[in-house]
């Protein structure tokens, strides 16, 4: 930790190359990375008089690795001028620790005026510059690079720009957004002073330092630009609050109007077919999908039988219906935000008996044969008998059967099938002997 800090102490000397008491050089080091803990330092006002009175607050925003307000993080807050730490001018406070906000405060009061009169330059200005320099303690230490803060420090008698308030503004994109999906603000329009008549930015002598965002839904950001996703469909107020390096603030609200957004869309198809009455038929909403950032979460099936809605968190499905028909099947899948799109087709149901199909050829005289073997089952089932009657008072069975009639005629001949589920089907030929 000794040689860390040693570290630090040197990369902070670079930085402050700028801002003169007295002339030094430091060689550039590398510190830790921010993986753990990030800071943010700001001091308001930036610039004081080195009149051992003027005051300026330096506030401490710590986040943690997830990106969110980081509380009871103990910071240790040192002086450096030219790279070297020495109390020059003092701090309230020598250790401070985050609120639940992730904010700590101390208040830094400028020492009085070089006894000779003598001030050096900061930043190309006169005066002097001191460096506030914000450290975490404790168990994130390790993790976490020091940051800091720049003080002008103005000789007593030179006359500081007159602060000027600033203007919040800021545009949003899609100008009509959905739940769920994000929305861009930028506040790259707003002005460290007062807007010009034309709405640019009057001149100022003021930066803006700080950009703080409250989107209407309990949340909170902060940066220039920033992206937020509504979680449901409502209309929000909107605020920007704007810092300027002065210390001064201003606010602006407007309203976003974030939509349901898109349905989701509805599909679906079934098998095996065709459809067989008393039969599972498995039907499959994996084609359906949801509109950008939405998630589908129920998917109803109502299949026309007079069967109750079905509704499952998954997209599969059985049904067998109860008899022949034609059924009406309606798929309605429903997103988190309570959107619905539906599907509907028209399924034709079979009773699934076996269809009869049969020839009678001649084989002389009053002989002929039968060759039922055209006869189909429908899936799942296979014929089991066959059963014929001659048209003369008798039967036979068999796939082919062979019959003779006692006399002249016209007869007609009746096959029926029977398959292994039961069911039959029945067909019918005259024949004309011989």
């Amino acid at each position: 930790m000794k040689a860390f800090v040693t570290a630090s102490l040197l990369l902070m000397a670079v930085a402050l190359a700028g801002c003169t008491v007295h002339q030094a050089t430091a060689p550039g080091l590398s510190g830790p990375s921010d993986l753990a803990v990030s800071m943010r330092v700001t001091a308001l006002p930036d610039s004081i008089s080195q009149d051992g009175g003027s005051q300026s607050s330096i506030q401490v925003t710590a986040f943690g690795p997830d990106g969110k307000p980081l509380g009871a993080l103990a910071l240790r807050m040192d002086m450096f001028v030219n790279g070297v730490g020495q109390d020059y001018g003092t701090l309230s406070a020598r250790t401070i620790v985050t609120n639940s906000n992730g904010v700590a405060t101390v208040v830094y009061t400028a020492p009085p005026s070089p006894v000779a009169g003598i001030f050096g330059t900061c930043q190309g200005l006169p005066g002097n510059c001191v460096q506030i320099i914000a450290t975490p303690s404790g168990l994130n230490f390790d993790t976490s690079s020091p940051q800091s803060v720049t003080i002008r420090l103005v000789p007593p008698g030179v006359i500081l720009p007159p602060a000027s308030t600033p203007t919040a503004q800021f545009t949003f994109t899609p100008a009509t957004p959905a739940a769920n999906a994000p929305v861009a603000f930028d506040a790259s329009g707003s002005c460290p002073g007062a807007s010009g008549s034309a709405g640019g930015c009057a001149s100022s002598n003021n930066v803006l330092t700080g950009f703080s965002w409250s989107f209407g839904d309990g949340q909170s950001g902060s940066g220039r630009t920033v992206s937020h996703t509504y979680a449901s469909a409502a209309t929000y107020n909107v605020t920007l609050t704007v810092t300027n390096d002065r210390g001064l603030t201003n606010s602006t609200t407007r309203q976003v109007t974030v939509g349901a957004g898109a349905a989701p869309s509805a599909s679906f198809v079934f098998s095996p077919t065709p459809v067989i009455a008393n039969v599972n038929t498995f039907f499959d909403a994996s084609a359906s999908r949801p509109a950008p950032g939405h998630t589908i979460v129920s998917y109803s099936w109502n299949f026309g039988d007079g069967d109750p809605v079905s509704t499952r968190t998954t997209p599969l499905e059985n049904h067998d219906f109860p008899s022949p028909g034609t059924y009406i099947v309606v798929l309605t899948v429903t997103d988190e935000s309570g959107q619905q799109g539906t599907a509907t087709q028209s399924v034709a149901v079979s009773s699934g008996a076996p269809t009869a199909s049969f020839t009678v050829t001649k084989t002389g005289g009053n002989a002929v044969i039968g060759d039922g073997s055209g006869s189909t089952s429908s899936p799942g089932s296979t014929i089991t008998t066959y059963a014929w009657l001659w048209g003369d008072g008798t039967s036979s069975s068999g796939t082919v059967a062979n019959h003779t009639y006692g006399v002249a005629g016209t007869y007609t001949v009746r096959l029926t099938v029977t398959d292994s589920l039961g069911r039959t089907g029945t067909s019918t030929q005259n024949v004309t002997v011989p």
